[in-house]
């Protein structure tokens, strides 16, 4: 028997092709399919739809695009000091300093030209936390001077919001009312959407003990249409991230059991879906703080859960440096974002030279049951194994012979493994 490498079969689901997949064969497998020769301090980079990287490296803001690397220009008097975000055309935005100056502004760059962020006093500190397909900035303000009602004391609270250049618009009123209620709007903007919704913290009302105004430490999902859902029990120690779906990675403390109990939590639709726990929560307990990634099809990616390199389909974590098969002089680090076409930028090294790589999904195959990317006579004994068993382990015990999904291993998945050996596309 000849071997036969595969092609792609993909169904499109709305503008997006989305590679046909199945638990019963467990997680497809990756391939190392972009290097950038550059070191990442910060452990941020970001990666689009097209497979367009952008990251703050040693040198400064950079994007990596089709295989190139190129650099954000330099601008006299200013220091660029972070990159936040990269939207589907290769816009990337990131926050500077100015000579002589320690506040925090916003910038993007846009069809190779920079265009600064919302404007305000010279105090007014403006980052940017993402760029999205509308060429909308979340934009985190601060400060926004607030006078305490209980003891005249002056309060700083950051304010989150969607901006362009030169203008920006509030997550929620600019306002303060001293009354037995003590309403304060303030948040701070993590992560913003291609739907425009803002991911952010505080926004809200809260009466001090004794009088007095306080911060209310919740978070929510803030539309660009005015509405507040509130995500609850999420835990800060990283950066919650939100999708397209408005769906919320954080980590998240709740109650099981009487015990307070802190680890990772999926919210979707209001509902909040535990999907890793680091046990129970403890004083003085450091919970994993590094990257939360997660796109719309439901995969994500963690830190310390197990391993590393996390990365979660199908309801199970999986160590990522498993699925990927990498040059001995290779090793991964560190998964930092993830796209929505199951495509990853993680840190790394080569000889020990710092890397980032970009790590593509291949497309599902079913009858490529060792996972090598080829239908050949390594593949035939596995179904010959399954095909004698016939029936199918309970599930979610998987069954990588069954080609079909239908519970069993017989001639109609026979037929089609004969079909993806003799041919070169796979059915």
């Amino acid at each position: 028997m000849r071997a036969k490498k595969w092609t792609q079969k993909t169904v499109m689901v709305g503008a997006i092709g989305l590679v046909a997949s199945s638990t019963l064969a467990g997680p497809r497998k990756f391939d190392l399919t972009g290097e950038i020769p550059i070191s990442v301090p910060s452990n941020k980079a970001f990666i689009n739809l097209k497979g367009w990287v952008a990251a703050q490296s040693t040198t400064g803001p950079v994007l990596w695009k089709n295989g190139s690397l190129q650099s954000v220009p330099g601008k006299a008097g200013r220091t660029w000091t972070g990159v936040t975000g990269i939207n589907d055309f290769g816009d990337v935005c990131g926050t500077y300093t100015e000579t002589g100056s320690s506040t925090a502004r916003a910038w993007a760059w846009n069809n190779a030209q920079l265009i600064d962020g919302p404007t305000g006093p010279v105090w007014m500190s403006n980052s940017a936390t993402g760029i999205n397909n509308r060429r909308e900035l979340g934009v985190f303000v601060v400060p926004f001077t607030v006078v305490d009602c209980g003891n005249g004391s002056t309060q700083w609270y950051g304010k989150g919001g969607f901006g362009k250049s030169g203008v920006w618009k509030s997550a929620g009123p600019w306002s303060q009312e001293c009354t037995s209620a003590c309403t304060i709007y303030s948040s701070v903007a993590y992560s913003i959407n291609n739907a425009s919704d803002l991911l952010v913290n505080g926004f809200g009302s809260q009466a001090r003990s004794g009088g007095g105004c306080s911060l209310m430490n919740s978070y929510y999902v803030y539309s660009s249409g005015g509405t507040a859902t509130p995500v609850a029990d999420v835990y800060y120690s990283s950066i919650p991230t939100m999708n397209d779906l408005g769906q919320v990675l954080s980590n998240a403390t709740w109650i099981e059991g009487g015990v307070t109990k802190v680890g990772i939590q999926l919210w979707s639709n209001g509902v909040g879906a535990k999907i890793y726990t680091f046990g129970t929560l403890i004083p003085g307990m450091t919970v994993p703080s590094g990257p939360l990634r997660l796109n719309s099809l439901g995969q994500l990616i963690a830190t310390n859960v197990g391993y590393p390199t996390g990365y979660y389909e199908d309801g199970k974590w999986y160590d990522l440096r498993t699925l990927v098969s990498l040059p001995s002089n290779v090793t991964i680090s560190l998964l930092l974002d993830i796209n929505d076409a199951g495509q990853i930028v993680a840190s790394g090294k080569r000889a020990g030279a710092p890397r980032l790589f970009v790590l593509t999904q291949r497309p599902y195959c079913p009858a490529d049951l060792n996972g090598d990317g080829f239908v050949d006579d390594l593949d035939y004994p596995l179904f010959t194994q399954a095909y004698n068993a016939s029936t199918c382990p309970t599930p979610p015990t998987e069954c990588p012979g069954d080609l079909n999904a239908d519970g069993i291993v017989d001639d109609a998945d026979f037929v089609l493994f004969l079909i993806s050996y003799n041919l070169t596309v796979c059915n």
